[in-house]
This record gives C-alpha cells, sequence and structure tokens, in this order.
C-alpha cells in the first residue's frame, strides 16, 4: 500500500500524445501505471474502449471523480471526526488542545491524504498546487463571500494570529520548493512550525481567559466565582473543531449550533428511531397455562426480536431519514443523493461513535458484522491479502476466523437496548478504517487526475490549483457561506486562514517525513512558472487582507470582497496564460 513510484521516470507517460500505438506505450511505460490506484484509467479509455466511446469514458470519469470526491467528504466528516472527538475525550485531552490537534487533522483529512497520495506517487507538483490553490481560493472567494453577504467585525488578536503564521508558513514552503529538494529535515520544520502555531494559541487562550477572569473580579470584588471553566473559543480555534460536546456548560457549549457548520452543513449520520419495544417483562405479566402457550410467546419473542435487529441496522445504514430529507433544500438533497451510496459502504466497515447520536451510534447486528469483516478488509486494503501462514494458512483468513469469532461473542454479551461500556474503543477501530479509506480513495482522485493530465496534456499543478483545490474546498465553501446567512460569518471566516495553514503544514509536513524516511534520501521537487505564481498570489491575497483589514477598523465589508474577487480573477487568467505557454 505504501509503495514508491520512480520519481525521475525514464519515459514520461506525458508523450503518449506522440505515438501511434497508444494502449501499447501505456502497457509499456512504467510512468503510465499508477502507484496507488485500484484501476488504471488510461488502459481503460485507450485499451478497453472502442475509439468511438473515447469521449463517454471522458464523461464517466468526470462522473467518477465527483464520487470520489463525495467519498472523502464524508468519510472524513462523518465518520472520523467522530471517532477523534471521542479519542480525545477518553485521553482526556482538554478541548483547546483537541481543537488544534485531533479534531483540527480530522478536518483536514481530506487535503492532508491528498498530499500524501500525490507525493507518494512522485507528484509533489500536485501536492503543492492543491495545498496553495485551496489556500488562494479559501483566502479569496470564500472570505470574500462571507464579507460579501454579511459584513461584520473581525476579531483582531486571532485573526492577526493566524495571518502572520499562514504568511510565514508560505515563506518557508516557496523556500524549500524553490531550491527543489525536500529534505526531511525540511518536513521536519513544517510539523514543527504547526506545534509552534498550537502552543501560541494554547497559550493565547490561556492567558485571554485569565485577563478576563481578573477584569470580572476587580468590576465584582465581592463575587464568588462558582464555575472555573474555561471562557468559550473564539472563532478562529472554533472554527477548526468540527463536532460539539453536548455539555452546555463548559467550552463546546458555544459551538453547538455552529461549529457543525464548519466543514459541513449537512447532517448525514443517520439518527436511529425510535422504535417502540415491549419490554420483557409484559411478556410476564399474565403467565401462560401450558407448554403450547410457552412455545408461541418464545417463538414470536425471537421473531420480534430479529424484526427489531433488522430495522436497527436499516435506521444506522440509510444516509438520511424520511423528515430530513423533507427538510433539506434542492442543493442538500443533491448532496446527499451522491453521498448516499459511499455513505452506504463506508457504514457497513467504519463503526460510527458520537454522542451526537442515540446510544453513541451504537447498533449491535451492524457491529457485530464490522467485527466480522472490518478486520479481513483492512489486511487486504494494506496489500497483505497474498499472505499465507506456515504454508497452509492463508492470512485472511485466520483474520476472518478472528473477527467472527468477536463478532459472535459480542452479539451474545450485549445488548441491543443499550450500547456497551467498552463501546468507546470503536473509536479506535473507527479511526483505523477511516484513515485506509480516506487514503484509498485519495489515491483514485490522483489516478483520475493524473489521467486528465496525460489525456488534455495539463500538468499536475494546474490540475492541483484547479480541479483537486475545488474539489475538496467546495464543502467548505458551502459550509461557510451557508453560516455567513445564519448570521455566524466569523467562524467561516476565521476558517478561511486557520485551515489552510493547518492543511499545508500538516499535509506537507507528514507527506515528506513518511516519503523521506521510506526512501532515505531528499525529494527531488518541481518548481515551475506556475509554482511561482501560486505563491505570488496567495502571499498577495493575505496581504491584502492584512492591510485592508486594519485600515478599515477590522471590518470586513463588501468592498473587502470585491477586492479579493479581483486577485482570484488575475490568479485564473494569468495561471492560464502560463500553462497556455503565453507568459
Amino acid at each position: 500500500m505504501l509503495k514508491l513510484i520512480r520519481f525521475t521516470p525514464e519515459v514520461e507517460c506525458r508523450s503518449l500524445s506522440e505515438v501511434h500505438d497508444k494502449c501499447s506505450f501505456i502497457q509499456n511505460t512504467e510512468d503510465c501505471s499508477n502507484a496507488e490506484g485500484l484501476i488504471n484509467y488510461l488502459s481503460f479509455l485507450y485499451c478497453n474502449s472502442d475509439a468511438s466511446l473515447f469521449t463517454g469514458g471522458v464523461v464517466l470519469l468526470s462522473v467518477w471523480i465527483l464520487f470520489l470526491f463525495s467519498g472523502l467528504a464524508t468519510a472524513a466528516n462523518s465518520l472520523f471526526c467522530p471517532a477523534l472527538q471521542i479519542m480525545a475525550e477518553k485521553m482526556k485531552m482538554s478541548d483547546n488542545v483537541a481543537g488544534v490537534t485531533l479534531l483540527a487533522l480530522g478536518n483536514g483529512a481530506p487535503d492532508i491524504f491528498s498530499s500524501l497520495a500525490g507525493i507518494r506517487q512522485g507528484r509533489a507538483e500536485l501536492a503543492f498546487g492543491e495545498l496553495f490553490g485551496a489556500g488562494i481560493f479559501c483566502t479569496t472567494i470564500i472570505a470574500g463571500s462571507i464579507s460579501f453577504i454579511k459584513p461584520f467585525p473581525v476579531m483582531q488578536r486571532p485573526f492577526l494570529r493566524d495571518c502572520v503564521f499562514y504568511l510565514a508558513a508560505v515563506y518557508f514552503v516557496f523556500w524549500v520548493f524553490y531550491h527543489r529538494y525536500v529534505h526531511l529535515g525540511h518536513a521536519i520544520g513544517f510539523i514543527a512550525l504547526y506545534v509552534v502555531y498550537v502552543f501560541v494559541v494554547i497559550a493565547g487562550r490561556l492567558l485571554n481567559s485569565r485577563m478576563k477572569r481578573n477584569s470580572r473580579n476587580i468590576q465584582n470584588p465581592t463575587e464568588i466565582l462558582s464555575d472555573d471553566s474555561t471562557e468559550p473559543l473564539d472563532d478562529s480555534e472554533a472554527g477548526i473543531i468540527n463536532t460539539p460536546n453536548d455539555d452546555s456548560n463548559d467550552i463546546s457549549d458555544s459551538l453547538n449550533e455552529d461549529a457543525l457548520l464548519v466543514n459541513d452543513t449537512r447532517e448525514l449520520i443517520p439518527q436511529s428511531s425510535t422504535n417502540q419495544e415491549t419490554p420483557e417483562a409484559e411478556l410476564n405479566e399474565n403467565p401462560p397455562n401450558n407448554d403450547s402457550e410457552v412455545h408461541v410467546i418464545q417463538t414470536d419473542s425471537i421473531w420480534s426480536n430479529v424484526k427489531e435487529e433488522f430495522v436497527d441496522l436499516r435506521t444506522n445504514l440509510r444516509p438520511f431519514s424520511i423528515h430530513q430529507w423533507i427538510e433539506m433544500k434542492w442543493y442538500s438533497r443533491a448532496i446527499s443523493l451522491v453521498e448516499a451510496p459511499f455513505y452506504f459502504i463506508l457504514r457497513l466497515s467504519i463503526p460510527l461513535v458520537s454522542k451526537e447520536h442515540p446510544r453513541q451510534g451504537w447498533c449491535r447486528s451492524l457491529s457485530c458484522l464490522q467485527l466480522a469483516l472490518t478486520p479481513t478488509w483492512i489486511v487486504w486494503a494494506i496489500g497483505y491479502g497474498d499472505v499465507v501462514i506456515a504454508k497452509f494458512l492463508p492470512l485472511p483468513l485466520m483474520i476472518f476466523a478472528i473477527g467472527l469469532s468477536l463478532g459472535l461473542l459480542l452479539a451474545i454479551f450485549s445488548s441491543r437496548e443499550r450500547e456497551p461500556k467498552i463501546y468507546w474503543m470503536f473509536s479506535f477501530l473507527a479511526f483505523v478504517v477511516s484513515v485506509i479509506w480516506i487514503d484509498l480513495i485519495a489515491n483514485e482522485i490522483m489516478a483520475v487526475l493524473f489521467t486528465f493530465g496525460v489525456v488534455f496534456q495539463l500538468s499536475d499543478a494546474i490540475l492541483g490549483l484547479t480541479i483537486l483545490a475545488w474539489g475538496n474546498s467546495v464543502g467548505d465553501f458551502a459550509a461557510d457561506i451557508s453560516m455567513a446567512r445564519q448570521n455566524l460569518p466569523r467562524m467561516g471566516f476565521s476558517a478561511c486562514f486557520g485551515a489552510p495553514l493547518l492543511n499545508t503544514l500538516l499535509g506537507l509536513g507528514i507527506s515528506f517525513c513518511i516519503v523521506c524516511s521510506q526512501l532515505g534520501e531528499s525529494i527531488p521537487v518541481a518548481f515551475t512558472k506556475l509554482s511561482l505564481i501560486m505563491s505570488v498570489f496567495l502571499g498577495l491575497s493575505l496581504v491584502t487582507v492584512f492591510i485592508y483589514l486594519p485600515i478599515n477598523g477590522f471590518q470586513a465589508n463588501k468592498w473587502l470582497g470585491i477586492v479579493q474577487f479581483s486577485v482570484y480573477l488575475m490568479f485564473v487568467i494569468i495561471a492560464l496564460l502560463a500553462e497556455a505557454d503565453v507568459l
């Protein structure tokens, strides 16, 4: 699963347009075989279909990549992030620390794993284009749209902090790529810069809370503060937290209405219906008079339990209820229909552990099925499906036997109505399986983009800053615009700077750390004209906001939106001209 391809292939697959026998060229050129993708899409287009169906194949791939993007978002937002929240709670992490570490990692999972897939396939330029392209899109189009739709006063300290760190991160990445080699020390430096950012966020938060408490004590010296909990997170810190806790007395109360909207305005996780169940005690109120009546009652009870298990399983596998469907707007319904197939497939293998759901998402029949099948799927997914132990026992068969035994034990010693006390441990299984799914989907997205690049003769940079950046940012765009329309513009605006900062530093840092450690050497990277253009315009968008807001009294208004729209329009025009070799 973690195999790498050569970073400087002898024959590039982009030479496909110059040869006549394209199928033979694809089959005999190493660069044309995807290192990570499950499907060779170039072979699908040029070898397994009639020439007259080529256009239809390209259209089919275009639809397929939309499904892949929806699957990536569903796995990250609906299943990965809730598991991280439970893990943070069980590891007794404070809300501040969890917000800027585990939960932030969950929010940035699509970008981080897309970067990892691109770098593992020797296409660092694609990762660079995606991260910087998405950064420009967030700081111009999304931030500008929020300012245009709902003018508001910006919180000064969090904005200045995020903007300064983001500018530092942009310059650091630009400097590394400009020298065209990434060392392990550079990768560690990316992660270290984010660690410093986390430290500043937490220290600033604690200092600000103490100052507020001291201020209240001075104003009311006789008042005894019985509640010593921390203050609510500021908007920038809340913007990177995906899901809130239920406790209304702690830090997450301020996030209950809006934190879920940061990355996803749609609630696609099924809400378990409240089925009316007949307590077993009722069956015993009128004791049976003979053995035949006992047999009838026992048979009815077993059949009733089977029906209830089936209803429970169906409820937990469906992506939305009829009531939710009726309340959705037309665009939410369209997105839900696209995400529904992936949600169903993912739920079969990924446990849902979340305090936002009845019984914390517990479904006995589904959990037993996951214990039986998911470990075997993990063995196959990580590339050990062909391993044989002691020359006669296939590893998948042994894992399946173990998983099936655990599933049967869970079915015997658990209750359908109440989650087990150890159900929180399923969050760790959900974490592992979600990571594998996100990685697989990200690899397929990279494979499709590689195919588009070869077919249309597009560079990795232009694919990264357009299709990949837009695909990973469209959910944030919808969520942040929705928040602005609900009079909650601050959190969305702050997330436009904090989220890309996280994705850039951790996306490149984690990816290059893994690849550099595996190769044991530095990694050559390309720094093209488009790379320079993206660096300049991302810096320009940040500097523009950094100068405009203080001059305007930290008031984000429609003029800021117009300015940011203009910056992005200039960026797209110049990037396309550079791709066409006009500049």
